[in-house]
């Protein structure tokens, strides 16, 4: 009898010591390769930036894509919980994040958010509501398009440079890439503005973010990397993620605000 009882023991506690290492390495083969770095993009970035956000070190959605924001969250992250600071998902990093024991994020630290003019009047222009499946292949990449400011109306031209499930475009030209900037507030910022853009005659409408992503340029302005504008069910490229603020916006921008699903 003593001796099953110490069998059974010896293998209740090789059960629990596997259970504490399996997390760690499925969670490693969900996120792939360490380590993560700047300039680096896909769902393993999604995960760090979504985990970077359940801890309150990143206050914004989480894009796929590891930028400055990313950098400077997870070196907050890494700081505070006794690392050191590379800023680099490396494997120290990894086990400390995804640990319970993690320490979150010191109260009060969240970014102020610029913001550009809001609505003062009657916006001048609204859009049509049209699925991005739609809007796809009337606005391919190289196609010019104009966009209008809903709480503003301020215009400028933009054109398309890539994206899959919505749109990746780049200001037409210096003067463009002022007034796109005008409309935030003066700078990049991560703010969600409802706009109008026409392409080819037709009205749409959408929603356009203030920060740009990437740093490749397509040579249609000096910004570096390209702007985001999504239209009625776009989604993000990585993870296909829908985004309320956008679908908000969208919907302002359509005039249909109280139709909103």
């Amino acid at each position: 009898m003593k001796r099953q009882m110490k069998r059974f023991f010896c293998i209740v506690t090789l059960c629990l010591m596997l259970t504490w290492a399996v997390p760690a390495a499925v969670q490693a083969n969900t996120i792939g390769d360490l380590p993560i770095e700047k300039g680096q993009e896909g769902s393993g970035v999604v995960i760090l930036q979504q985990r970077l956000i359940d801890l309150g070190y990143l206050h914004f959605r989480a894009t796929g894509y590891f930028g400055d924001m990313t950098k400077t969250a997870l070196q907050d992250f890494q700081k505070r919980n006794g690392l050191q600071r590379t800023g680099s998902l490396d494997t120290d990093t990894y086990v400390a994040l995804f640990a319970k024991s993690a320490v979150r994020a010191a109260a009060g630290t969240a970014i102020s958010r610029v913001t550009g003019p809001r609505l003062l009047a009657t916006a001048k222009a609204y859009g049509e509501l049209v699925s991005w499946k739609e809007v796809d292949p009337v606005f391919a990449e190289g196609t010019r398009a104009t966009v209008q400011d809903l709480y503003t109306g301020y215009t400028y031209e933009v054109i398309r440079t890539g994206g899959q499930h919505h749109a990746d475009v780049q200001p037409a030209g210096e003067e463009a890439l002022h007034v796109f900037k005008k409309c935030f507030g003066g700078s990049f910022t991560w703010e969600k503005r409802p706009a109008v853009v026409e392409i080819a005659g037709r009205k749409y409408a959408a929603s356009v973010f203030g920060y740009p992503n990437g740093d490749a340029s397509a040579g249609y302005s000096s910004l570096e990397g390209s702007i985001c504008i999504y239209f009625h069910e776009s989604t993000s490229d990585i993870g296909g993620i829908a985004d309320a603020e956008h679908t908000t916006n969208v919907y302002l921008a359509s005039a249909q605000a109280g139709a909103i699903k």
